[in-house]
């Protein structure tokens, strides 16, 4: 019977995991492509280290949007990271999660 207990619970843990990422799948296949007028408010860059050996460590670079009175904050790469400037006004593009464009 434990045996049994272990399998049921495996499963729902892998059951839970397939609907979290649906909903996050969902999320950005189902968003509408959205335009709005933004100002650049925040550039900021964060390293990770992994715990495994000469792996080195991994830059992410993120802007922050000021769109309708709310923050929208995207990851980028580095060559767009480079191109925005604070204060800098302009359309922002997105859908979900995903910055398309910003001019």
């Amino acid at each position: 019977m434990p045996d049994n207990i272990s399998l049921y619970f495996l499963l729902a843990f892998s059951l839970l995991i397939a609907a979290a990422y649906a909903v996050k799948v969902g999320r950005y296949v189902f968003s509408p492509v959205t335009s709005v007028k933004a100002t650049v408010v925040h550039k900021q860059t964060v390293e990770t280290f992994s715990k495994y050996a000469g792996s080195g460590k991994r830059v992410k670079y993120a802007v922050t949007f000021l769109a309708n009175g709310k923050n929208r904050s995207f990851y980028v790469s580095e060559f767009s990271y480079r191109g925005y400037r604070k204060g800098e006004s302009g359309t922002l593009t997105y859908k979900g999660d995903r910055l398309i464009d910003f001019h």
